[in-house]
């Protein structure tokens, strides 16, 4: 092969990784865990390190491909990148730090894959023409994206899981779409003012529908914002950089519209037009911030207490856990797991402290600074420099409520790739070649390194194997003995776990959830006894759980979801209590106020006897939030029934009601213990307002639970309401109209006589476990009380 050849096959190679890294968000491989993250940077690992092997030797070979070290924004990108690598060596999980977990795939290792991809790119494409080439692509692309999005508006389903009103198309999240199509729509304003051709421009047109319908589609309050400033930067920059008086209106007046048109949606935001096509939730500026607040408030803490480099990239969740703050919970459970901060300033400041902030700012002075340079030495004309102004402040403004994800690095670092382009003299030909320097190292030609370059490759494939190949085997025979466990094919579950168990791989927490949650429905389902290898199946998951946590001390939910499965084993494997009550305590460690532990290891406490303890943890819980309605409602009971104080418990049951965040009562049960309540209290409005308006939404409950409502009823003299149950229990189940009869013709004036005077039948006195009557099921009526 002849070195022209060989120069050819290594360009063509490298393209390769440059046009194929734009895949990327299109990537969507269902076999795997988080298949809309995890095989999206897998591949994307392979395919950067099946293709930079061959631009080093490419670089090597022909200078003119060399990085663009001496461009600003690249050397700027360069010190944020030692300070990432500073944080990852003083992280508080330096392995979390390194690989991140399969849910966000945002460590180190991924992140570097993209700076590579970088300065492949930003050293292989040098002219407009050659950027030209690949928006246009880009652009395409994102139409695909954006009509898959659309489809999933009549197909939920369309990609297998269930999509909301909210879609994300390709990239599942919603917010994820939103950012990654304002990126297409400013390619598209690009590419329309640098004079595509007429043709061009129908495409370009049409392109833009799709994607601003596909944006709107997310309805991303934070990425609306983002487009707006995006576009009014633009609008500022360019008019004041652009001599067309023509461009300048027309610039004008599409922001005036945009600006109009909101106007008009935001006055009719309760037209029905409005709510049916989802814009509702754009023009809806009440919503909550609160636990955004808490999470940054507990990023700067944090930062406060490790300034210089941080907590580590991606390691705010153990940050985050530390200062939990108990408020979280007055928002929901799904408010109270937080891995990042939701604000890549706050992420920046906490996860790198003061290094990487000064670095990350760094490459915001040198992005904004090569660009005016570029400008006043006419390297570029105003078109592209208004836009490579605006774009990073949109998307800058969109990720201070959110963070980057697989899409977003995408895009923002082909941003940099063409920044660094297009601040050079060649870009647009405005100019010529200013450097004889670099024309002399241009015509420089060194053979092609053919033992090196086999060398790298073979070192390339071993990263290629161990980080990405062996993380996607484990991930794969993971979810596929999930998905066999959810078929009942138990031995073949099992036989996977185990592949998956022996598969070196550094994302092991997921793997953890699934097979605790599997075998821990075996315990509520009581179906062990129907697995023989059970025990087998449960000490392989021990091996694993353990096995990662020796690594990841810190992380508070994999030791939360480690010691319930140990509890729930406590009783068929003895030596899983006490080291159920190590881990609950090694939890509670790394996240003190959590009321989430608290309760589970209350609840731990009563189950073994120690019902004053179990309160105490109940206490310490609503002793950090008074708000929480939950944390009353747990207290109630356990004063109630644990400890026998009727009264204190009560109080606090009632309490739980009347909070800013109050208990939402799941069971026609939990309802009886709460009319209990109200009567211990006499409370009688607080028992027509909670129980008797509320009884209809409770069909889950049998006789005996009804019968207890009744009682409270009729504690409270609210005989009326008493008989209105009884008879909705008698048309439940026309057998117990022999107990109740004397009761309602008046006969005896309490339920317990009524019950005594019927003893010769039997009792539906009894607990409800022991009743055969009637359970109300959402597939039956229900209980009707008719007045």
């Amino acid at each position: 092969m002849t070195r022209n050849t060989a120069v050819k096959w290594l360009k063509a190679i490298t393209y390769i990784g440059i046009y194929g890294g734009l895949l990327l968000p299109l990537v969507f491989v269902p076999v795997v865990i988080f298949p809309f993250v995890f095989s999206k940077h897998i591949c994307f690992q392979v395919l950067i390190g099946l293709t930079f092997p061959a631009y080093i030797a490419l670089a090597w070979a022909e200078p003119k491909y060399r990085p663009r070290w001496k461009a600003p924004l690249f050397i700027a990108i360069g010190f944020y990148f030692i300070a990432l690598a500073l944080s990852v060596v003083f992280a508080a999980d330096p392995l979390r730090a390194w690989w991140g977990n399969q849910e966000r795939m945002n460590g180190l290792f991924q992140v570097l894959h993209f700076f590579i991809w970088m300065v492949m790119t930003s050293s292989m494409l040098h002219t407009w023409k050659q950027w030209k080439n690949i928006l246009m692509y880009e652009v395409a692309l994102g139409v695909f994206m954006g009509c898959v999005s659309l489809l999933q508006l009549p197909f939920p389903r369309l990609l297998m899981f269930q999509a909301g009103p909210r879609v994300g198309g390709l990239l599942d999240n919603p917010i994820y779409m939103a950012a990654y199509q304002m990126f297409n729509l400013f390619f598209i304003l690009m590419l329309w003012l640098k004079g595509a051709k007429s043709g061009t421009k129908i495409f370009l047109g049409i392109a833009a529908v799709v994607d601003i319908a596909a944006f709107l589609a997310t309805q991303s309050r934070g990425g609306l914002v983002g487009l707006f400033i995006g576009l009014l930067a633009f609008g500022f920059f360019y008019s004041l950089m652009s001599t067309s008086k023509k461009a300048k209106i027309a610039i004008v007046s599409v922001i005036a519209f945009i600006f109009v048109f909101y106007g008009v949606v935001y006055f009719n935001r309760t037209s029905k037009i409005v709510q049916d096509t989802g814009l509702a939730r754009l023009v809806d500026l009440n919503a909550t911030i609160d636990t955004r607040l808490i999470a940054w408030h507990i990023a700067w803490n944090g930062f406060i207490e490790r300034p210089l480099t941080g907590w580590g990239l991606d390691n705010y969740h153990i940050l985050f856990n530390k200062k939990y703050n108990p408020q979280s919970l007055e928002h929901g459970y799904y408010e109270t797991w937080f891995d990042r901060s939701h604000n890549t300033l706050f992420d920046v400041l906490s996860m790198t402290g003061l290094f990487g902030m000064l670095a990350y700012i760094g490459v915001w002075w040198a992005l904004f600074y090569s660009i005016f340079r570029a400008y006043r030495k006419k390297w570029i004309d105003p078109a592209i420099a208004s836009i490579i102004l605006s774009l990073p402040i949109g998307y800058f403004v969109q990720n201070l409520f959110v963070f980057d994800q697989p899409a977003g690095f995408t895009m923002s670092y082909l941003l940099y790739g063409l920044v660094i382009a297009a601040t050079s003299a060649e870009f647009d030909g405005l100019a010529k070649h200013e450097d004889a320097v670099d024309k002399k190292i241009d015509a420089i030609h060194t053979d092609i390194p053919v033992v090196t370059l086999v060398l790298v490759y073979m070192f390339s494939l071993f990263i290629i194997w161990h980080g990405s190949i062996l993380p996607w085997k484990a991930s794969y025979y993971s979810i596929a003995s999930n998905n066999n466990f959810s078929a009942g094919t138990m031995e073949e579950s099992f036989r996977l776990a185990k592949i998956a168990a022996a598969t070196p791989t550094p994302y092991l927490d997921e793997q953890i959830f699934l097979e605790t949650q599997n075998l821990m429905k075996l315990v509520d389902n009581n179906s062990l006894s129907k697995v023989p290898f059970w025990k087998e199946w449960h000490d392989l998951v021990v091996s694993i759980a353990e096995r990662h946590l020796a690594q990841h001390g810190m992380n508070t939910h994999p030791l939360f979801v480690y010691a319930t499965f140990l509890q729930s084993f406590a009783s068929s494997v003895p030596e899983d209590g006490p080291k159920a009550e190590i881990y609950y305590q090694r939890a509670l460690e790394t996240s003190p106020t959590r009321q989430q532990l608290l309760f589970t290891i209350a609840r731990w406490k009563v189950i073994q006897g120690k019902k004053q303890e179990g309160y105490e943890y109940f206490k310490r819980a609503l002793d950090e939030d008074g708000h929480v309605g939950e944390s009353h409602w747990y207290v109630g009971l356990s004063l109630s029934y644990d400890l026998n104080k009727k009264d204190e418990g009560s109080k606090e049951l009632i309490a739980s009601q009347n909070v800013s965040s109050p208990y939402s009562i799941k069971n026609a049960r939990e309802l009886a213990a709460l009319s209990d309540a109200y009567a211990n209290s006499a409370d009688i409005e607080g028992w027509k307002k909670n129980i008797f308006e509320q009884i209809r939404n409770f069909t889950n409950g049998d006789v005996s639970t009804y019968v207890q409502i009744a009682r409270g009823a009729e504690k409270l003299h609210l005989l009326d309401q008493r008989n209105l149950l009884l008879k909705a229990i008698q048309k439940l189940d026309p057998e117990t109209e022999i107990h109740f009869g004397p009761v309602l013709s008046g006969m005896v004036k309490t339920i317990d006589e009524s019950l005594n005077m019927t003893s010769n039948t039997q009792s539906i006195a009894q607990p409800a476990a022991a009743v055969p009557g009637v359970t109300i099921t959402p597939d039956t009526p229900g209980i009707q009380i008719v007045k």
